[in-house]
């Protein structure tokens, strides 16, 4: 989490379909429109800052006039590299939550006056404490039961020192649903982010369990062991 000073008040956005940038989160982009690069050159003379926002597809008029969601993460650029072509690889770590209170320019890129949004506790401070022993917990279960989850994303979480941080990483790396995700982005509180999370991860984990069930490696007694 960052301080409101650092935020500025105005920055250019990206509206992506199928993209939710998370705070701390390390997002791949490639720079290629017009529109674009020209927001790239000049985000990297001023403060590197630029926002993320999912494309609301619940929107009829989405695809054409690119309506974002409201909630978005900005991002800080970290690296950039210029193609012989004109073309630009970047990657963009997030840094917070916001709000688009209102889109103030669209030509030649869009920009929008924006507020930090603060997470909130939204529950006990013991549930915070444990958090994140609960969360690899649970991704520790999935591995076992034979997830794609590389050993690497565990060892990453677990030197994460802020529970938050933790579990929006976690959400970023292995939730695959553009629109779950925008719906933890949008989720204010902590615990609750953590509880709606943590019932997708143990869904998966009945699926996994199901699955070797179905192919006769598990038996009914191991089934109820995470």
């Amino acid at each position: 989490m960052i301080e409101n000073s650092t935020i500025p008040s105005e920055v250019p956005v990206m509206t992506l379909g199928g993209t939710v940038l998370f705070p701390q989160a390390m997002m791949p982009l490639f720079i290629f429109e017009p529109r674009y690069k020209e927001m790239l050159s000049d985000v990297l003379n001023n403060d590197r800052i630029f926002a993320v926002a999912t494309l609301d597809e619940r929107n009829e008029d989405a695809p054409h006039s690119e309506t974002p969601y409201s909630i978005a993460a900005i991002g800080v650029v970290r690296a950039c590299k210029k193609n012989p072509d004109g073309s630009s690889n970047l990657v963009l770590q997030g840094l917070a939550r916001v709000e688009l209170e209102a889109i103030v320019t669209e030509e030649p890129y869009r920009t929008a006056r924006i507020r930090q949004i603060l997470s909130e506790w939204g529950g006990p401070e013991d549930q915070i404490a444990t958090l994140k022993s609960r969360l690899l917990s649970l991704i520790q279960t999935q591995r076992r039961l034979g997830a794609n989850i590389p050993k690497e994303v565990l060892q990453f979480l677990g030197n994460i020192s802020e529970p938050e941080n933790a579990l929006d990483l976690a959400i970023y790396t292995l939730c695959s649903s553009a629109t779950f995700k925008q719906e933890l982005l949008e989720t204010r509180g902590i615990v609750p982010r953590y509880q709606k999370f943590a019932n997708f991860l143990q869904s998966e984990i009945e699926r996994l369990k199901l699955d070797i069930q179905l192919k006769g490696d598990l038996d009914d007694q191991n089934i109820g062991h995470n």
